[in-house]
């Protein structure tokens, strides 16, 4: 764990709109690579994305999937891992609010992941970046995101990814320290 005094937190204006069918830039930090950034906004496409770049079907473990009632939706805290092969890719936590019973029976009978929930709905979530960090100096550390999706009135996501060191390539850098890019800074 990153100790905050090793920690070096920037303001950054990630996009003042959300990304969608219609607005598909999204301006990233240089200090990650081409691939990191590509990776970054990946809008439920991140597994079809990987799976892709290691020519290997994906497999989902989870490691929680826990109902919680919320007001008159349902809420699921979940967390999984995911694997391309024998490699471990990223972690995943993320909260799920439920507004539709499709997509409830989704998520309790057939176990869906996310990105089959929005293969399924025929949508495209409109997708926010909040915040995005990396444990260590450069490309090949550890990094992560923090992000919505949502899909008004059917469900509400709240995702936090950390990506493993060496996704795409070996780091070799200091493991301490590293760098949160929020898009608005904490008081």
């Amino acid at each position: 764990m990153i100790l905050q005094e090793q920690v070096n937190i920037r303001g950054f204006h990630f996009n003042s709109q959300k990304m969608s069918s219609k607005n598909v830039f999204m301006r990233l930090p240089t200090q990650f690579s081409p691939l990191e950034r590509m990776i970054l906004q990946a809008t439920g496409n991140l597994q079809r994305l990987l799976s892709a770049y290691y020519n290997i079907p994906s497999h989902v473990k989870i490691i929680k999937n826990k109902s919680v009632a919320h007001h008159k939706y349902m809420k699921y805290e979940r967390k999984i891992e995911m694997y391309f092969g024998d490699k471990l890719a990223y972690e995943a936590e993320s909260i799920l609010i439920v507004k539709d019973d499709a997509i409830l029976e989704l998520i309790e009978k057939h176990k869906y992941g996310l990105g089959q929930i929005f293969g399924h709905t025929h949508r495209s979530p409109d997708f926010v970046l909040h915040t995005v960090g990396r444990h260590g100096e450069s490309s090949g550390a550890s990094f992560w995101r923090d992000y919505s999706l949502t899909i008004p009135e059917i469900l509400d996501c709240f995702i936090r990814e950390t990506f493993v060191e060496g996704l795409f390539e070996e780091y070799r850098g200091e493991t301490t320290g590293g760098m949160i890019w929020c898009s608005s800074m904490p008081e």
